[in-house]
């Protein structure tokens, strides 16, 4: 019979902060995984709630969970880095404050990782009060599996709440910045090493409410005004990023070539953007779950306008 050392140690880590609200529901679904060799990484980001003092319960109560304070305020990016440096499990799972996990994800997800770098899985997504809406993650953003760093290039979505993934990736995907996610960088960095594998099934109840930092149809995020020039600047800083950590090789000077050419605004840059994603146009635009004519059409676009 398999003992709990059997099987290889998954690091579960949370960033809070503000979650008093629901944080209680999740750490208990949390804690009744039925993987038998887990620790759990809880940081408080100096919520002014009580959401610490309910983490404190929770660490009294077992031994497994790992709590601490940041001395100040730094945003859900940089509590979650410096929680995945704290993990030291061979996987490490991510976790947001308000949602609700299945008993067997964890299990489900380490038994169908294989040999790829990460592992997610869809989600139900539910309202406020914890209701099924009845619709699943995959009803309105295309999951599908990674297995190139040029999927990336035009966005992508492997979300942390549902995500699995190797430690080894943390050396390409650290540190965080602040014009991407960190979800987006691990799931970058697994593209560069063993790709990223899609489990279909959901193992999520993911919380959409008001308060949430990123909900599943970004409309917060959406009613951000931005100018064109600073769309322009993020999308090029995006690519700049990208290539710098995509290791040498086909891929990197692919993506090398795409951020020369949308950096630049002449009429060469623009036929070489152009080129290069119609040359490519299978792998860069997968995400965005175009017909074949539609990535033709999408690349002439690129003439005009970045993405």
């Amino acid at each position: 019979m398999l003992t709990r050392s059997d099987y290889p140690l998954v690091s579960i880590v949370m960033a809070c902060y503000q979650g008093e609200k629901y944080l209680a529901i999740q750490v208990d679904s949390l804690l009744a995984q039925d993987y038998p060799n887990l620790e759990f990484i809880f940081i408080d980001d100096v919520s002014q709630d009580s959401t610490w003092e309910i983490l404190q319960g929770f660490a009294q109560q077992d031994s497994r969970v790992k709590i601490t304070q940041n001395a100040s305020n730094i945003g859900y990016r940089k509590t979650f880095e410096k929680g995945i440096h704290l993990a030291t499990g061979d996987l490490i799972a991510l976790s947001d404050q308000d949602d609700y996990w299945l008993p067997t994800k964890i299990t489900k997800l380490q038994k169908a990782i294989g040999d790829a770098s990460l592992i997610y899985a869809d989600s139900d997504l539910v309202d406020a009060a914890g209701k099924p809406t009845g619709q699943k993650m995959s009803n309105i953003k295309s999951q599908i599996a990674y297995d190139s760093p040029l999927m990336y290039t035009f966005g992508a979505w492997a979300p942390g709440h549902s995500m699995l993934f190797k430690r080894d990736l943390l050396a390409f995907a650290l540190p965080t910045v602040e014009f991407v996610t960190h979800d987006y960088l691990i799931g970058f960095a697994a593209t560069c090493a063993n790709g990223i594998a899609y489990l279909t099934e959901s193992l999520v109840h993911y919380r959409q409410h008001e308060s949430n930092t990123i909900g599943a149809d970004l409309k917060k995020a959406k009613k951000t005004k931005q100018t064109r020039q600073e769309r322009n600047a993020r999308i090029i800083a995006r690519l700049n990023l990208l290539q710098g950590r995509c290791p040498a090789g086909k891929d990197q000077k692919v993506l090398l070539e795409f951020y020369l050419a949308c950096k630049g605004t002449n009429l060469i840059d623009r036929i070489k953007r152009v080129r290069i994603v119609l040359a490519h146009r299978d792998s860069m635009l997968a995400y965005k779950g175009k017909s074949a004519f539609g990535k033709f059409a999408y690349c002439f676009k690129l003439f005009f306008a970045l993405y």
